[in-house]
């Protein structure tokens, strides 16, 4: 199998739109990375069939940094024996309390995101009725269950809008080096099928129709609306790749990435 990369880093994020948590390794299932967007803030007063608040509709969402209260969630107890019975068996993920999740306020305020009071200080915050939503066995992501960019793809658009673009911005679930050093490699991509490190393999289903989201600075939540404006225009809207995984297993950094 040719080596077309490796994974530089892995990301998930354990509220969806809040700042997330830079992991070594991670279960990698069909549901989408082990921990990944667990839990979600909805909106009473939102559409029924997208209800999330997220930075979207206020930058200093972003600002909350949530954690897990435990660090055995990555991947699940017993894999091997899993692993070991037939392929397509899905193991078992770690009971719900092992992702139970704290929230630290812009303010260094810590809350339960389960408790109420959590929910009383964010509909207050934000002046909207708003309340948590916890699903550990699936992602609530937009779309697909997997996020990816490659560093040079970032680079490019760094050079094309003369500023320095973070992948955070992106909000992927890993971010890829490519051998090739193109930007935009990943597009060429879209329907293959990929194994990274020894068991996981996916495949990229379509390209990443951006919005607001990568306009707003990861660490501070300011808004830079040219860059949105910018992939819109010179790339039709679209930044890094959506993913679907065909054989689960663990990811791991610095893992290679092979066509099969």
């Amino acid at each position: 199998m040719a080596v077309l990369g490796k994974v530089e880093k892995i990301w998930r994020y354990p509220v969806k739109g809040m700042q997330g948590e830079e992991i070594s390794e991670v279960f990698t299932g069909f549901g989408g990375v082990m921990g990944d967007r667990v839990y979600g803030v909805i909106n009473a007063a939102g559409e029924k069939g997208f209800p999330w608040f997220t930075a979207r509709d206020d930058e200093d969402f972003m600002l909350y940094r949530p954690r897990f209260k435990s660090d055995n969630n990555r991947v699940p107890g017993d894999l091997a024996e899993f692993e070991g019975i037939a392929p397509g068996i899905h193991p078992l993920y770690p009971e719900p309390d092992q992702f139970a999740v704290d929230v630290e306020s812009p303010e260094g305020q810590v809350f339960d995101i389960a408790s109420s009071t959590f929910n009383e200080h964010m509909s207050k915050r934000f002046e909207v009725g708003l309340r948590a939503h916890f699903s550990a066995q699936k992602s609530q992501v937009d779309c697909r269950p997997l996020s990816l960019i490659s560093q040079q793809t970032c680079d490019q658009l760094s050079s094309e809008l003369d500023m320095n673009i973070d992948y955070r911005r992106f909000r992927p679930n890993a971010l890829i080096n490519w051998a090739s050093g193109e930007g935009y490699y990943e597009n060429t991509l879209i329907g293959k099928r990929l194994k990274i490190g020894e068991r996981c393999e996916i495949t990229f289903l379509e390209r990443d129709p951006r919005c607001k989201m990568i306009t707003l600075d990861p660490d501070t939540g300011d808004s830079t609306p040219k860059i949105l404006k910018h992939v819109t225009l010179a790339h039709e809207g679209y930044a890094g790749v959506y993913g679907a995984v065909l054989v689960e297993g663990v990811i791991k950094e610095g893992d290679e990435i092979s066509l099969v």
